[in-house]
């Protein structure tokens, strides 16, 4: 017996979180009714490549079933006030039976890195499984789709965006594709890719294997993306990383256990935010997306991190002015190449725990597919910019160079840079006859300046053995030469916290800028939390207080925050 009515459970169905709506899901005579109750404006619409196609070779788009037709699913929502965003997945998903696929080209699982078969939990408690999308059918049954599919829009008139999406998950901090595969299916097209190259037949060593699988899965991703942009045509507005809160293996152990909790989600979606990947909770129930969680995902993502990130040509930059932004102090770069994860690492140097206990979410974590997104910075932010040596090529030198004269911050670990650029950036010192300062502090380091521009080299090698608190010392020294704008929050551990910020507007021309702090307690404890203000601060307003009691005395501010309680602090920023 429950007490849950069938309309909520099926709103839950059709709109699983974030303004997704799956069509498929409901009867199109339903459409419009459910589209009208929706709150928000702009609704995702993911396209069901296996609900056009049952067999991969025949299409229907309304010629046997109305729910197909997505062209009256347009016409309905701009009736209604909504505006359609399409995201068309280029790589198995994990919302749909099969990954995707048409069960006829459902043959070979997909295997993840340790070999075993990808487990996904849908939000029905359905098991998911992924088929390899490194079948040559299977990439061949897609172009055909596609090209139905663009044909379908053009014929149609329909004028919605469309954005091909990535599909993947997070696995101790590192976002993985549901594309990755290990199996039968794609070691035979793997070992085709390596005799293309002239490498089938002579051995190569496993850090060789590495790079050439990597660049293998690359190319193989970008013909299902070029695939999916020729064929849709001036619908197709780009690709984006979709991160599927619990959808790793470890996260499949869990909730088979029943004992993921709401920390295990929301760790997810902060990582997702600090990496400019699409957070979503498409596969988590209802019931556990209650309280804290389901607050965290609507004010972060549905109504804020998201329509930005669907911005057309902008990442994070707005006319409107009463638009948050996540602020972030640091741009962190990673190169993703299949080995850089044998170098030094960040994680290694203890980077993450020093900015996660100082800074909290304030960082943004960049690689060769987001540098555009982010080579112009808001003229509210200032960045300190992270760079490896090992890292660096031609396109990574000369951004640390533009970045550095324009007055930019820069911290280099010099930790295998190449001879090549060592020499390069010796040569544009003694060029511009720069001053450089030398000292050491726990490693050796070199201060360049240049005007405003700072260029900060450490020798990340000679580090020698050092405890946590010796790091967060080292980096707490480096950054408090930047003078960074910012409030530390004490007590804060285990609440989760993320902070935005926005330019100001005509009635507050006494901020430069407005920062909000949201704040949500996913324990079963009361916390208390305090701020201490210096001048450059002050409380402008304090919104959505659940379960908490805020209190500012002379430059403190002192949230007590109870079990599932939230609140949002507005500062005004002064120089």
């Amino acid at each position: 017996m429950t007490l849950t009515t069938p309309v909520p459970r099926d709103l839950d169905a059709v709109f699983p979180g974030e303004n997704w709506f799956f069509y498929w899901k409901t009867s199109a005579s339903l459409w419009r009714t459910k589209l009208q109750e929706f709150p928000g404006t702009k609704i995702i619409i993911p396209i069901n490549w296996s609900f056009h196609s049952e067999t991969g070779d025949q299409f229907d788009f309304d010629e046997h079933r109305p729910e197909t037709n997505l062209k009256k699913l347009v016409e309905i929502a701009k009736e209604v006030g909504k505006q359609v965003v399409f995201f068309l997945p280029l790589t198995p998903a994990p919302f749909l039976a099969n990954g995707g696929l048409p069960h006829l080209l459902a043959r070979g699982l997909a295997l993840n890195n340790e070999q075993m078969a990808y487990g996904i939990i849908d939000a029905d408690d359905n098991l998911i499984k992924i088929y390899s999308f490194f079948d040559p059918r299977v990439f061949e049954a897609f172009d055909q789709f596609v090209k139905k599919l663009g044909q379908y829009f053009a014929n149609n008139s329909i004028a919605a965006d469309l954005w091909g999406i990535r599909c993947g998950f997070f696995e101790n901090g590192q976002f993985r594709s549901f594309l990755e595969d290990t199996s039968t299916t794609f070691d035979q097209a793997f070992r085709r890719f390596l005799q293309s190259k002239n490498q089938g037949d002579q051995s190569i060593s496993p850090i060789e294997e590495k790079q050439y699988a990597f660049e293998f899965n690359k190319n193989v991703q970008d013909l299902y993306e070029t695939n999916a942009r020729e064929s849709i045509g001036t619908n197709f507005e780009g690709t984006l990383d979709v991160a599927f809160l619990g959808a790793s293996t470890s996260k499949f152990l869990k909730r088979l256990s029943g004992s993921i909790s709401t920390v295990d989600y929301s760790s997810e979606l902060y990582e997702s935010l600090a990496k400019d990947i699409v957070p979503s909770s498409v596969l988590i129930n209802s019931r556990s997306k209650k309280g804290v969680l389901s607050r965290e995902l609507n004010d972060l993502v549905a109504n804020s991190y998201l329509p930005a990130r669907l911005a057309i040509n902008s990442a994070y930059d707005f006319e409107d002015v009463a638009v948050y932004s996540p602020l972030s102090f640091f741009k962190v770069y990673e190169k993703i190449d299949g080995v850089s994860s044998l170098f030094q690492s960040w994680e290694q140097l203890n980077l993450w725990t020093y900015l996660h206990k100082t800074f909290g979410w304030s960082y943004k974590v960049i690689n060769s597919d987001t540098l555009k997104l982010h080579e112009h910075k808001s003229p509210y932010q200032e960045h300190v910019h992270l760079f490896h040596g090992h890292d660096v090529d031609k396109t990574l030198f000369n951004y640390i160079l533009k970045t550095f004269m324009n007055g930019g911050r820069v911290i280099l670990n010099r930790s295998g840079l190449s001879e090549e650029y060592l020499k390069r950036f010796e040569t544009f010192t003694l060029e511009n006859n720069l001053l450089v300062e030398k000292v050491h502090f726990k490693t050796q380091i070199q201060n360049i300046s240049l005007g405003e521009g700072r260029l900060i080299v450490i020798d990340g090698d000679q580090f020698g053995e050092l405890s946590t608190n010796e790091y967060e010392d080292f980096w707490k020294k480096i950054v408090e030469t930047f003078s960074l704008l910012h409030i530390p929050i004490q007590n804060v551990d285990g609440v989760d916290y993320y902070w935005r910020t926005r330019p100001s507007s005509t009635n507050e021309l006494k901020f430069e800028e407005v920062r909000r702090l949201s704040l949500y307690n996913p324990t079963s404890y009361r916390k208390k939390i305090k701020m201490n203000l210096s001048r450059n601060f002050v409380v402008y307003k304090v919104l959505d207080e659940i379960n908490v009691i805020v209190q500012t005395f002379p430059n403190e501010l002192e949230i007590e925050i109870s079990p599932e309680g939230s609140v949002i602090v507005d500062f005004g920023v002064f120089s």
